[in-house]
């Protein structure tokens, strides 16, 4: 439901709207309940950067502690904070000279981390890793009382498996799972074919999905588990990435491949006792035979979903399926990517079939999901990316993309046609009075007020907001409804539509000759503007679509 604001007194944290782009902010305020699932076409999920100059980013997670921060897991032993669209300087954790070593480099190093359901109280989160011998490390750090970082001389070893034989099929995911347990994912041990055949061995913790409970101590139980001790689900080849559906609390599990297959599994809630059939499967093929069940039905489960090294793929990179508010479209949608191809494609959630969208440039290593249930993507080569599926087919790049999807929500735009929102055009005169009166639901006028919008489709929409005293038009009996809107009459529009309070305060140096500074300088005090720059509002500048969204949102919201 849209929502008049009449008072925005005081409002200054509210940021400025200044023409150039801005970086994707990583959290948002909150929308409208998200509906069950959305719709996708092919080609419209994209990547919006956030920000660069992280080294080697292979996962985005955050803590659920209502601060809205994002913790970009570097490869190389670091652990850093995206808050506000901004990395903030220095480490939250740092475990580069952690007891016993960290060894770094091709599949190992910090792999994954996780907070605890409780870190807001307990301030215990969990990192998993490679020491220096190369074993599998699952720790316990704690951060300070302020849950700004974590030091590593709180480490506390919670399971340590032997990896030392060879580098690869590390795995790395560490979840808390709707069950509030700790689900660790393990790659075979490596080599070629699983030359130890750890995957389809229960008493081996290699190639495995591990759930175990830990006791904030340093120390785990283990719960009761489908194959006994800590193993929920055997078969696994290396594991690489895993989520919760926050609706549904299905697992979702990426299996990286051998030399033909990568695949995608999902399984059913509180339901492990799976063996996803590696080094007997690999995919929905088989991978050997010596030693495995070929017997139908065969005790192995086939994923979902798998996709060929054809084109340059070759590593599967698993995702989250989006359960935020923000990009209806994306609701429900699970959203995975290839390593080496930079592929992204999208799952729905209670479907089997890929989808692609496009072939991007990132070394695609991660994704992560945000408090407000935004996806974000690392890259590498050192960026943070978030994902989105705008409804509208040129404003992934936009600095306004969050504006325009609100007042497209709000149902204030259906954008300037053939899948279009045209965000860079000049907003005209007719446009801006039917941005006004869906954004007020004007009830309709009761007489015709101008002799020179005969022909505009926006005629209704001009006597609504001429009815509402919100225009007199440009001249007698005119409204000129096909010139561009500045911003200083865009002022006088907002200004009036919201009836905000006028102000003494001069806040722009550049406006004093225009009839419309009164006006500018009470949108100033509200907080929907700051200029166009540092003491200047650049009020003669035409307004384009995409800044008109921004000041709606603000407006309205």
């Amino acid at each position: 439901m849209r929502r008049f604001m009449s008072v925005l007194a005081g409002a200054g944290l509210l940021s400025s709207l200044i023409v150039g782009p801005t970086a994707a902010a990583p959290l948002e305020p909150e929308a409208p309940a998200p509906r069950i699932n959305g719709t996708v076409a092919a080609g419209q999920v994209d990547i919006q950067l956030v920000i660069s100059g992280l080294s080697q980013p292979i996962g985005a997670v955050n803590a659920g502690d209502g601060s809205n921060r994002l913790f970009v897991v570097q490869q190389g032993g670091t652990v850093r904070v995206v808050q506000n669209n901004r990395l903030v300087s220095g480490n939250f954790l740092d475990i580069r000279s952690v007891f016993g070593g960290l060894t770094t480099g091709s599949e190992r190093g910090l792999l994954g981390l996780a907070f605890h359901p409780n870190f807001e109280s307990n301030r215990k989160l969990f990192a998993y890793f490679t020491n220096g011998g190369g074993d599998l490390v699952i720790a316990e750090f704690t951060a300070n009382s302020a849950g700004t970082s974590a030091s590593v001389s709180t480490y506390d070893p919670l399971l340590v498996v032997e990896h030392s034989a060879q580098g690869n099929h590390n795995g790395g995911q560490l979840l808390f799972g709707p069950d509030g347990y700790l689900y660790i994912f393990t790659g075979d041990g490596g080599g070629t074919g699983d030359p130890g055949e750890n995957g389809q061995d229960p008493n081996e913790l290699l190639g495995k999905v591990l759930r175990i409970a830990p006791n904030l101590n340093g120390s785990y139980t283990t719960p009761s588990n489908p194959f006994g001790g800590p193993v929920w689900d055997i078969g696994m080849r290396n594991p690489w990435r895993a989520s919760f559906d926050r609706a549904t609390d299905q697992l979702w599990i990426a299996d990286v491949g051998q030399g033909n297959y990568e695949e995608i599994n999902r399984e059913a809630a509180a339901s492990g006792g799976r063996n996803y059939g590696w080094d007997c499967r690999e995919g929905k093929h088989w991978y050997e035979t010596s030693g495995c069940d070929t017997s139908a039905p065969w005790p192995y489960t086939d994923p979902i979903a798998e996709y060929t090294h054809a084109g340059g793929n070759c590593s599967v990179t698993g995702g989250y399926v989006y359960r935020g508010s923000l990009q209806p479209d994306l609701i429900g949608q699970y959203i995975l990517g290839d390593y080496c191809s930079g592929r992204l494609w999208t799952i729905s959630a209670n479907g089997s079939s890929l989808l692609l969208h496009r072939d991007t440039s990132a070394l695609i290593t991660s994704f992560g999901e945000a408090e407000n249930g935004e996806i974000y993507m690392t890259d590498h080569g050192g960026r943070l990316y978030r994902v989105v599926g705008p409804p509208f087919s040129d404003i992934a790049s936009s600095a306004f993309y969050n504006d325009i999807l609100w007042i497209y929500r709000q149902g204030i735009t259906g954008g300037c046609g053939g899948g279009k929102f045209c965000p860079n055009a000049s907003v005209t005169r007719e446009q801006m009075a039917s941005f006004l009166a869906r954004a007020l639901d004007l009830p309709a006028a009761t007489r015709d007020f101008f002799a020179d919008d005969n022909a505009s489709p926006h005629e209704a929409d001009i006597n609504r907001v001429a009815q509402a005293g919100i225009t007199g038009g440009c001249d007698t009996n005119r409204y000129c409804p096909r010139s561009d809107v500045t911003r200083e009459q865009m002022a006088s529009f907002l200004v009036r539509a919201l009836e905000l309070p006028g102000t003494t305060t001069n806040y722009f140096d550049d406006d004093n000759s225009s009839i419309h500074e009164n006006q500018i300088n009470a949108l100033a005090r509200s907080g929907i503007t700051g200029g166009c720059d540092t003491r200047r509002y650049c009020p003669t500048a035409d307004v384009t679509r995409g800044q008109m969204a921004a000041f709606l949102h603000r407006g309205f919201d």
